[in-house]
């Protein structure tokens, strides 16, 4: 196994952190979800690391990345991505995205696709509006809805704490709830805590990255995307029934648009905290996909 290199990246006038792990084998690219960090892979890396060279990012905003608090759409989160792979003079990678990390790689493999081999989208399988949307009503009454949920990121109250010990377990709190807590995401937690100027700790993706971010999203249509990537996709979703009816019919529907990709149903699957805490079975169909493209490269 080899050792981790922690690197400060220049990209798009800001910098990027990223922890890569060298291996003479093709690169994955991991890309967390909105609020996490690269901290969240690390319950898989020692699988990957055994077949693959990882390079795990903290996308603009996330972890210990430059945080300007603009440009937080996905098609400049993958034009951040682009001088990272310029940097480590990486030509093409297989892509691994978890929610918004799915979205950037999405964007990255439709609008670059000479640096994506494949891609793994766990998340960005419907569009929240549109005919592969999950949104019922009107255009007018989606609008009072956005409007309504930027408004309560705008309004929301930013929670600082004297130390990182009182910010993870405060996040501890949160977390219990959802029955999302172990050493991994303790880890994950502790990396995520952001110290401000007055020596507070608070969330690194902070309330104006979050707006600009949800102001995009909701006018974002993934299957403009979809139908530009080339690259074999690999589409992940739970076998739950979703709170929305409207979802499974959107995803199916998505899942057929690229004109090499498919959809896995993973039962029980825990969207986007799974991969720290039971990531085993996420893991195996990774892995074989990407084991079946190179088969088919051979």
């Amino acid at each position: 196994m080899t050792n981790p290199i922690d690197l400060l990246i220049p990209t798009q006038n800001i910098h990027l952190q990223v922890r890569e792990y060298p291996r003479k084998a093709d690169a994955v690219l991991c890309l967390h979800f909105g609020g996490g960090n690269l901290m969240m892979w690390q319950r898989v890396v020692p699988v990957f690391q055994k077949r693959n060279h990882l390079v795990l990012v903290d996308l603009r905003d996330h972890g210990r990345s430059d945080k300007p608090g603009t440009g937080n759409d996905i098609d400049q989160m993958a034009r951040d991505l682009l001088g990272v792979l310029d940097y480590l003079k990486l030509e093409q990678v297989h892509i691994l995205g978890s929610s918004l990390g799915a979205e950037v790689g999405l964007s990255l493999a439709a609008n670059h696709p000479e640096k994506v081999k494949s891609l793994v989208c766990d998340g960005a399988l419907y569009s929240e509006y549109g005919p592969y949307g999950i949104w019922a009503g009107n255009q007018a009454a989606f609008q009072e809805y956005v409007v309504k949920k930027l408004k309560a990121i705008q309004e929301r109250p930013v929670d600082t704490y004297p130390s990182i010990g009182d910010f993870v377990e405060a996040r501890k709190k949160v977390l219990l709830g959802f029955g999302a807590w172990n050493a991994y995401i303790e880890a994950f937690v502790a990396y995520d805590a952001n110290k401000l100027e007055d020596g507070t700790f608070t969330r690194s993706f902070g309330r104006q990255a979050a707006e600009n971010y949800m102001r995009s999203y909701f006018n974002c249509r993934f299957e403009d995307y979809y139908r530009r990537v080339k690259c074999p996709v690999l589409m992940v979703t739970s076998d739950e029934e979703p709170e929305n009816p409207l979802e499974k019919s959107a995803t199916l529907k998505m899942s057929g648009l690229p004109v090499n990709g498919r959809l896995a149903v993973l039962p029980g699957w825990n969207h986007p905290y799974g991969w720290m805490l039971d990531p085993d079975e996420m893991v195996k169909l990774v892995l074989e996909f990407l084991e079946q493209f190179n088969q088919s490269r051979t």
